[in-house]
């Protein structure tokens, strides 16, 4: 029974995981993956947002786990009767849909925000691999 409760509870997560990561993708306008492709722009922002938006931090390590637990979800049936976590995630992710609707997610809070520099800056390295993009 404790085995069937728990892909219940993963098939919601996944599906819910879903149709977040459309959400996701239609806000950022990407094709694919928009987890990942927010989790990206918010490591691109300065490192005084952190400071700034208090959340910060505790989104991107949310985001982060929510995405490995999909990934893992994602690569074989089987591991949808272990146990990888609760509901809550699909809360969270419901209640950070609100946040996007609002513009009250650590990125839009960012935009509104008037930095000196609004991205961080390339180091040489970087700037030597765009060049072969």
């Amino acid at each position: 029974m404790a085995r069937s409760k728990t892909r219940k509870i993963n098939e919601r997560f996944y599906d819910a995981y879903q149709d977040f990561d459309y959400v996701l993708c239609e806000y950022l306008g990407v094709k694919e993956d928009g987890v990942q492709v927010y989790r990206n722009r918010m490591k691109e922002a300065v490192l005084e947002a952190r400071e700034v938006i208090p959340e910060w931090d505790s989104i991107n390590l949310r985001l982060e786990a929510i995405r490995n637990r999909y990934q893992v979800l994602k690569q074989g049936t089987e591991h949808f009767d272990d146990f990888q976590g609760k509901d809550e995630d699909v809360v969270w992710m419901q209640v950070f849909c609100e946040r996007l609707d609002a513009q009250a997610d650590p990125l839009a809070k960012y935009a509104k925000m008037d930095f000196k520099y609004k991205r961080r800056s390339r180091g040489f390295w970087q700037k030597v691999v765009d060049m072969f993009r």
